[in-house]
């Protein structure tokens, strides 16, 4: 799979290709079923499967990004979950006011025929493009017709009678409901950062952690507790407890990640990139009137993470990775 930034990167031998578009935050269950009809199409018409996509999201360069609480996927993720997706090109338009205020038809005509030269797009049933989201599935239509490229317009996806969206997905793990979040992703939802130095308060207490700092300020934290997670290092899968936080029985006053690894085998590892999937959320972060209350908290916390992994009967993929 080729990766193109920008148009200017944009080879010519891709014209005529089948092509998905949109912002794809998250790559949930809905955007993979329209990136399925892509490659099928693209089998069909014999010509190459692509993604559209945009970077920066438009909601950072709009200034808007506190209103969504995060994004769900970097360009790098994007990458990763896309890998074995069948889709021959990426290619990721950047977003700055220019394009973002190009009107509907102007896109298509400049940006998706003149640029890419579309044979066939392929949208979710409810894509919004062009200058304040003028344009629709139904401005497509016409488009389609006075352009000369094909349209297949993909029907939505339901889970417990919620469209599978981004918007929707954030909400979960804005109120630390990952299960469900997880459920919408098909995999479960992940932070990769790299470990770096804490206050060792871990190691003192006999549960040595590993601080994980982003690096993506965008990109969407769960709601703050603890939660059972798998951890992904240097092509190893382990389980771990990860508490999202303020850390309130040492009095911490900034938000940390860190993760307790079950079965440590790296004695150490800062500055190693880290990879945490978030399978439940245990409970809320407390403060505890000792570090020996804290201390049993955490083998409580453990016992039960011990118990969840007797019985987890991995149906998803993490995506990334593969298998679990």
């Amino acid at each position: 799979m080729q990766v193109f930034f920008g148009l200017n990167t944009f080879p010519k031998y891709f014209a005529g290709s089948v092509a998905a578009i949109g912002v794809f935050d998250g790559l949930h269950r809905a955007h993979m079923k329209i990136i399925e009809n892509v490659v099928q199409r693209s089998i069909d018409l014999k010509t190459y499967p692509m993604l559209i996509t945009f970077e920066p999201h438009p909601k950072i360069i709009r200034g808007e990004l506190s209103d969504i609480g995060g994004i769900l996927t970097s360009p790098k993720e994007k990458m990763r979950l896309l890998k074995h997706s069948g889709l021959e090109a990426i290619l990721f338009l950047k977003s700055d006011e220019e394009l973002l205020d190009m009107p509907p038809e102007s896109f298509v005509k400049n940006v998706l025929m003149g640029h890419i030269r579309l044979k066939e797009l392929v949208v979710g049933f409810d894509y919004k493009f062009g200058k304040d989201r003028r344009g629709d599935v139904y401005d497509l239509k016409r488009y389609s017709k006075k352009y000369g490229f094909g349209l297949t317009v993909v029907n939505p996806i339901k889970e417990a009678n919620f469209m599978i969206k981004s918007s929707q997905i954030r909400k979960y793990l804005l109120s630390g409901e990952v299960e469900k979040a997880n459920k919408l992703l098909g995999r479960y939802y992940s932070l990769t950062g790299f470990v770096v130095h804490g206050e060792g308060r871990g190691r003192e207490i006999g549960y040595p952690t590993a601080n994980i700092k982003l690096p993506y300020s965008y990109k969407l934290v769960p709601r703050t507790g603890t939660y059972f997670t798998k951890v992904y290092l240097r092509g190893i899968y382990k389980y771990g407890l990860c508490n999202i936080g303020y850390r309130p029985t040492f009095e911490g006053s900034e938000l940390s990640i860190e993760v307790y690894i079950f079965d440590p085998e790296e004695p150490e590892l800062y500055g190693m990139e880290l990879d945490l999937f978030f399978i439940k959320r245990l409970r809320d972060e407390k403060k505890f009137d000792s570090v020996g209350q804290l201390r049993e908290q955490i083998e409580k916390d453990k016992r039960e993470c011990l118990k969840i992994i007797e019985n987890l009967r991995d149906e998803m993929e993490v995506g990334i990775y593969g298998s679990i």
